[in-house]
């Protein structure tokens, strides 16, 4: 590792990644953002902000190896199951300061697929690369596909009758990609000094029912929700499913509905980067940016 070295932000081409380069340039670091497609505006806005791009496909572990000399520290911001080998070579290759990705879910989910191998790529950094940080944000929101709130508020613009499902007490605490762009910057730069599990969300906690009525006041549109109850839903998904036709909500999500999904063991964050986005600006601000 070079202390005079750069930081290396991978996974650019995504708005987590372009906005954890911004401001790690905005602080007046110097900063390689990589990743393996092009995204032309984004490259254009990062190029502005002063920051190199280079092509880098984290699962090319020879590449990684070679980088890993080269640079100060890194965020990596594909989820860790993806990145948990690259994760282990930098830290092998001297990088003792680096971000990654995890997900609240492990913390709420039993014996899962996905979320096994996450733990999985959890203990493996933690046991080899003690000075990293592991951010596992709440639902992440604020950009067009973001693959949650967004799909949320096209469906409330759409749907004059908007099918609720489970009882709408689960807590919800959705963080937006700014604040955790912020948090990740901060870590990687030392401005906040933690390692480890941190579990991190919004500013706000709300039940799954007043997040849906912030989201419809967001989009502009007055429909209503009506409430399904899970079991009937359950067993059709579960017989759609077997006959292997795809239907929006797999078996799997439609038994984390009622969980509650606030920050399990939330991180303490110094106050100066606490997140400050509520659900109400995020959203309006996702809703503008979605044309709604």
């Amino acid at each position: 590792m070079t202390s005079t070295g750069p930081f290396l932000v991978a996974g650019a081409n995504r708005p987590l990644g372009a906005l954890i380069a911004l401001d790690l340039a905005a602080r007046g670091r110097k900063v390689v953002a990589t990743r393996r497609h092009p995204n032309p505006e984004l490259d254009a806005h990062l190029r502005d902000a002063g920051i190199e791009i280079a092509p880098l496909d984290l699962t090319d572990l020879p590449a990684v190896r070679a980088l890993a000399p080269e640079v100060s520290g890194v965020v990596l911001t594909p989820i860790l199951s993806i990145s948990g080998p690259a994760a282990h070579v930098f830290s092998e290759g001297g990088v003792s300061r680096g971000v990654v990705f995890s997900s609240n879910n492990v913390a709420i989910v039993g014996a899962d697929p996905v979320y096994d191998r996450l733990r999985a790529a959890e203990k493996d950094v933690l046991d080899s690369a003690p000075g990293w940080a592991i951010l596992r944000p709440t639902m992440i929101y604020g950009y067009p596909g973001d693959g949650n709130l967004s799909k949320l508020l096209r469906l409330l613009a759409k749907l004059p009758v908007f099918p609720r499902l489970g009882s709408g007490r689960a807590s919800q605490q959705p963080i937006h990609v700014e604040d955790l762009a912020r948090l990740a910057a901060a870590l990687v730069s030392n401005d906040w000094d933690a390692t480890g599990i941190l579990a991190v969300g919004g500013p706000q906690t709300l039940s799954h029912r007043d997040l849906i009525a912030t989201a419809r006041r967001a989009s502009g549109h007055n429909s209503i929700d009506i409430p399904i109850p899970l079991g009937p839903v359950r067993a059709l998904v579960s017989l759609v499913s077997a006959l292997g036709l795809k239907l929006p909500l797999s078996p799997a999500q439609l038994a984390r509905v009622n969980l509650d999904k606030a920050a399990i063991d939330p991180a303490e964050i110094p106050a100066h980067l606490r997140p400050r986005i509520t659900p109400e600006d995020g959203l309006t601000r996702l809703a503008r940016l979605l044309e709604l």
